[in-house]
């Protein structure tokens, strides 16, 4: 929760870059409740989904707790990985970083 807060303190340069933030939840185990909850704390405005089957998440992420940012393009393509743990997960001038380099 702490990354969000931190991102969410500089939601109008990802905005500036046309950057749509989703942050996808795989071990939330209080399903919706659990991330409306983390919106709720966070007071974020970007896009929390759940994917506890892995449906979706384990074309990027096969191992469990993986905390890597990804930065995909409007094609789905991974332009970059940042790669994160529990602890230590992506800062917004990493991310900033990476979107600039691909707006060129």
């Amino acid at each position: 929760m702490r990354q969000l807060v931190q991102l969410q303190k500089q939601a109008d340069d990802f905005k500036t870059l046309h950057t749509e933030m989703i942050f996808v939840f795989r071990e939330e185990k209080s399903g919706v409740d659990g991330l409306k909850k983390i919106k709720d704390r966070t007071k974020t405005g970007f896009t929390l989904a759940l994917d506890r089957d892995k449906k979706s998440t384990k074309v990027y992420s096969t191992k469990r707790m993986t905390f890597d940012n990804f930065v995909i393009d409007r094609k789905g393509n991974v332009q970059a990985v940042i790669d994160g743990t529990l602890r230590d997960r992506a800062t917004a001038d990493e991310l900033l970083k990476v979107l600039r380099k691909i707006e060129g």
